[in-house]
């Protein structure tokens, strides 16, 4: 081959390896940490990072799945991942350097999404009806490392509940579904949106029982933990289900390191907002997320990119400015 030509090939190969490293003019290629392929983390996170990739310009954004929350915070903290899913409560304790975090997280959230319902999960054969029949069964509380994990232990300790009082097991939802049918698990926890695809699937094969909490629980663990309420789950959601489920609820949200650049963390929260008519085609969930409900975030701190968004379109002082 002549030089020249040798050149002009190698010139190419050259532009053709940047191009791909960088995405074209400023191309980032950035994560979003969301859960197992169960549960409704994983749709929604595809759906915003196609989304993402789409609508915010130098943005090639793409779903990693993770175990859950407790991992999410993790590697957004440490800049694994540039975003992620996390459940109120896990993010509470993030920001304190408690339970499974050695030390505070420097975490930051870009908005509020929609409502964890807590469904406790057996069979009608169980004979299991209340909390305190989970004594001496096989309950899996979720797999290590998941916001699920986190929530089961924060609803059993309130009710007085510990490791010595059952048979742990910590499985996901795939696995908990199919401990249930052959018989070697009694009772599961799944702390999800309303309509949960692992919850509807153990319904349409088995006679399934959510187990309700008391008014009294529900007041106890509100206590304990003040991140979580009462949701009464509606009859029709899942097969068998014919009368309203009184069970704890908590919220989750989008988390961002404090040190994502403003401009970016902006433009995320936008698009987000504008296109949320997307994330309703993957599931009804998705219509919790308006800029309202988006920006109400308590006392977790928000970034000052998103306060910028939430400042443009509804105006006002925004909750959790002020940070934890």
């Amino acid at each position: 081959m002549p030089d020249k030509a040798a050149r002009g090939v190698l010139l190419a190969i050259l532009v053709a390896v940047w191009l791909t490293g960088c995405g074209g003019e400023g191309q980032r290629t950035l994560s979003i940490a969301t859960g197992n392929t169960n549960g409704l983390y994983y749709p929604l996170g595809g759906g915003l990072a196609s989304i993402w990739s789409r609508h915010v310009d130098g943005v090639n954004m793409k779903a990693e799945t993770t175990a859950g929350s407790v991992t999410n915070l993790i590697q957004v903290a440490k800049g694994e991942s540039e975003v992620g899913f996390t459940q109120a409560d896990a993010l509470a304790a993030a920001l304190a350097g408690a339970g499974r975090f050695p030390e505070p997280m420097p975490l930051t959230s870009i908005g509020k999404l929609y409502p964890n319902v807590v469904h406790l999960v057996t069979l009608r054969s169980t004979g299991i009806e209340s909390v305190q029949d989970l004594r001496g069964r096989r309950v899996s509380v979720g797999p290590p490392g998941s916001g699920n994990a986190v929530t089961a232990w924060n609803v059993l300790e309130a009710m007085g509940i510990g490791e010595s009082d059952f048979t742990v097991r910590q499985l996901n939802y795939a696995q908990m579904s199919n401990g249930l049918k052959d018989g070697t698990l009694d009772a599961g926890f799944i702390a999800g949106g309303v309509g949960m695809p692992a919850v509807v699937e153990i319904a349409v094969s088995r006679e399934m029982v959510l187990v309700p909490f008391t008014d009294d629980e529900i007041a106890t663990i509100v206590r304990a933990e003040p991140a979580y309420s009462r949701f009464d789950m509606p009859p029709g959601v899942y097969r068998g289900v014919d009368e309203p489920v009184l069970t704890p609820t908590l919220w989750n949200l989008l988390v961002v390191s404090r040190s994502m650049d403003e401009g970016l963390a902006y433009d995320l929260t936008r698009t987000m907002l504008e296109r949320r008519g997307d994330l309703e085609n993957i599931s009804s969930v998705a219509s919790f997320i308006t800029p309202a409900s988006a920006r109400d975030v308590g006392d977790f701190p928000i970034h000052p990119g998103a306060r910028r968004y939430y400042d443009e379109v509804l105006g006002g002082e925004v909750p959790g400015s002020g940070g934890r």
